[in-house]
């Protein structure tokens, strides 16, 4: 009768924790790139299957002082170790979670002195004495797992770490676009100096000349003060720029893990701008495989949908296969001997019954987690297409502006050489001078910034494009 109890105790239990309390939850869909149409806004771009950036894709642009800023900070850079620090905490656990599905034998090795009491369980002589227990055995210990919840929480590991690499890939990508940027802005500022300085120059000239007139009683001195505001403005604008070189240096030495005396070293950069994109024809396709970011948002998903499997088997009933093997004895002298050996196997079973409550709990967690991944890894691709579109639709409007730049500072340059003239001649005004001198400013100024929009741009699609990143064949 107490047989047929157990089992029937048992059968209600197994019945009891077969039923997963789900509460309705679908798990979110996930976008595919190929479902995300660009054809019409990648079309005005040159399409090449080959297109996608070399690993180091920095060395494009011809300058070795950059090769250099980027090699060492790529070797040396806190976020790149903070980054490696991560991949291996996930490592860890990786190793862990595949040790739950293989056996494990522990040594159990103890020696208790012990007082037994005289009227118990334990007959004379080891009534009312102090006896020394010993014991010395392998403890073994083996999860069946028949419901896959460690076969389920090692496949999670095993996209953590595939997410953790990606993550490493994303940061190195990520390190190297903000120093190619920020080297970038130093260049900038360099051509902008040289703009401001031809302005004092300009403006010195047109000081000296309106002096002379002066001199030659054909203007007052009201217009040597005004043209000796505008040179002192100028010069200003000189100390601005100068300023603006010296904190582009100081944050190249931040990215690259170095002090801000490294960046006195640095020379004007000398890059060489692409006169063209290409973008691949295989887009969106291919970013999948091609974006760490998208690469790690999507391991995570799959993570988190493993962890809704473990979580999904703890409802059920868990088997394990224990054994021991050793020896036992009271006292320590004949503890090795052959008629002190003790041995024992059987299973053990755990049925979760009355802690449900806290099992679904943990289960909407997880299922709450797998959805919050599927909806990053879905805003990242997207967010990954748009960013290629965006830079083919800002490198169109470049070479536009770029055309009509070209033809507006030769005209700015050619009315201000007509207007100095007249103006030497006293056939022209002194404020017809600063509005001639101020379009030809203007023009090299933009001149200057579409040449390094032309740069960013060219490094915005690197990175949009993943950088030279290719995930791993799984």
């Amino acid at each position: 009768m107490t047989t047929r109890t157990s089992v029937a105790a048992a059968s209600l239990a197994v019945l009891l924790a077969a039923c997963v309390d789900r509460g309705n939850w679908k798990p979110a869909p996930k976008l595919a790139p190929h479902d995300l149409s660009a054809a019409r806004s990648l079309g005005g771009a040159t399409l090449d299957p080959t297109a996608w950036p070399a690993d180091a894709w920095w060395r494009s642009y011809a300058d070795p002082q950059l090769d250099a800023l980027v090699d060492e900070a790529l070797a040396g850079s806190p976020s790149l170790q903070t980054a490696e620090a991560r991949l291996r905490a996930a490592q860890a656990q990786a190793v862990a979670a595949r040790a739950a599905s293989l056996p494990t034998a522990t040594l159990d090795a103890k020696v208790t002195r012990q007082r037994y009491p005289e009227h118990y369980l334990y007959p004379p002589p080891f009534a009312g004495s102090d006896i020394t227990d010993a014991r010395a055995a392998l403890d073994f210990s083996y999860d069946l797992d028949f419901l896959g919840r460690n076969r389920a929480l090692q496949a999670a590991a095993r996209s953590g770490v595939q997410a953790a690499e990606a993550d490493r890939a994303a940061a190195r990508l990520g390190l190297a676009v903000a120093v190619v940027q920020a080297y970038v802005q130093l260049g900038l500022q360099y051509a902008l100096l040289d703009v401001t300085n031809d302005n004092l120059k300009q403006q010195t000239a047109i000081l000296d000349l309106t002096q002379q007139r002066v001199n030659a009683g054909l203007e007052n001195m009201a217009r040597v003060k005004q043209s000796a505001g505008q040179l002192a403005l100028t010069r200003a604008g000189v100390a601005f720029v100068e300023a603006s070189i010296e904190l582009a240096r100081n944050q190249l030495a931040d990215l690259i893990g170095a002090g801000p005396d490294r960046g006195r070293d640095l020379k004007r950069p000398q890059l060489s701008a692409p006169a063209d994109i290409a973008v691949p024809s295989v887009l969106p396709a291919e970013l999948l495989g091609r974006r760490p970011d998208v690469a790690s948002a999507r391991a995570q998903a799959e993570s988190a949908s493993q962890g809704v499997k473990a979580a999904e088997a703890d409802f059920y009933p868990n088997v394990n296969l224990t054994a021991f093997a050793g020896f036992q004895s009271f006292g320590l002298s004949r503890l090795f001997e052959a008629s002190d050996r003790v041995v024992g196997a059987g299973p053990a079973l755990s049925l979760p019954v009355f802690n449900r409550g806290q099992l679904r709990g943990a289960l909407y967690s997880r299922q709450a987690q797998a959805d919050l991944a599927v909806a990053r890894y879905n805003q990242t691709l997207l967010d990954a297409v748009r960013e290629v579109a965006d830079v083919v639709a800002n490198w169109r409007a470049l070479e536009r502006e770029s055309g009509e730049q070209e033809t507006a500072l030769d005209d700015a340059q050619r009315s201000y050489e007509l207007t100095t003239e007249r103006y030497r001649a006293g056939l022209d005004n002194y404020l017809s001078v600063l509005s001639s001198q101020n379009q030809v400013l203007q023009a090299q100024g933009l001149r200057a910034q579409l040449q390094a929009r032309r740069l960013a741009f060219s490094v915005d699609l690197v990175r949009a494009l993943g950088g030279g990143y290719a995930a791993p064949a799984t």
